[in-house]
This record gives C-alpha cells, structure tokens and sequence, in this order.
C-alpha cells in the first residue's frame, strides 16, 4: 500500500513538472542577466576582500577566498593547491605596509563558472636601502560557485606590466 502511495505520489510530481509552460526566451535572458549580476556582486566582494586582507596584512585571510582544490599561481615562484598552501604562498609573498590596488575588467559568468580579468597596481613602501616602488600587471582569475559556498576562486594568476630584473643575455652561440 505504501509503495502505491508513494509511487503516485512520484507521479503526480512529474505530471505536475511536465505540465508547467516552458521558459520563454525572454524569460531565460532576463533569468541568466539576474544571475550574472549576483555573480558579479559577489565576485567584486572577493575581490575587495582580497584587497582588504593585503593591506591589511593578513595574507592568511586570503586562503578563505578559495574552493578547497583552489589553485594560486604567482609569477616567478611555484604555484600553490589547496588552502594550506595557498596560505604559506601569500605568506611568504606578503610585504607589511603594502598597499594592493585591484580593478577588474571583465567579468564574464556562466553560472556556475566565472572569469574576471583585471589590472593591480602594488605600491611597496621604502625599506631600508631599498626606495619605495610600485609594481603593476594583470591578472586572470576562474570563479566557481558552490552551493554551500557561493563564489569561490577556482584558480588565478597574475604577472607583471613590467620586468623586474634585466632581461638574460642570449646563450653564447645562438643567434
């Protein structure tokens, strides 16, 4: 009796989906444009929170920013998986008293996937014999949203505008 229940019950719950009027066109874009904009929102506030915790110091904060299998990779040093290493990376990378500019370009969603392309700017203050500099590059970043977690960045990587020491002299016999 119970297995009949339940079985029309299942039944009635597909009819039921099946019954409901499809999505028009419209309704699709206007639904896809609502979750686009959320995704940006959120994604903007990862961002500023990324910002926040390097000027604030607190390079360990940043980990919190990533999916669990989240990925980091750097210029010119080893990437880093997992939050564990992605907080001894931005550790180890982390400068007291620097200040990080970040403005994202374009953000291009589709749920549940993100990339952001941006610009950061990083002002070194002068330490001992070394003046104060600012360094400056670009950056590509793929978002993932979870849905226990929401936006969270899948993987990253940024380079610099400029060199930061002289280029290598070409290999003695090569032309």
């Amino acid at each position: 009796m119970r297995s009949g229940i339940a079985l029309g019950m299942m039944v009635l719950a597909a009819t039921a989906a099946a019954c409901k009027p499809a999505e028009t066109p419209e309704q699709r874009q206007t639904r896809m444009a609502a979750q686009a904009d959320s995704a940006r929102t959120a994604i903007q506030a990862g961002i500023a929170s990324w910002v926040r915790y390097t000027n604030q110091n607190h390079p360990d904060s940043i980990a919190t920013l990533f999916r669990p299998d989240g990925v980091v990779m750097p210029p010119d040093v080893p990437g880093a998986t997992g939050k564990d290493s992605i907080s001894a990376r931005m550790r180890a990378g982390s400068i007291p008293g620097g200040t990080l500019s970040i403005t994202s370009v374009n953000i291009s969603v589709s749920d549940p996937i993100a990339v952001d392309r941006g610009v950061w700017s990083y002002a070194l203050p002068a330490m001992g014999r070394t003046s104060a500099i600012t360094l400056g590059g670009k950056y590509l970043s793929h978002w993932h949203h979870g849905s226990d977690a929401g936006w969270r960045v899948a993987e990253i990587t940024w380079n610099n505008d400029s060199m930061l020491r002289p280029p290598m002299p070409p290999a003695a016999g090569r032309h």
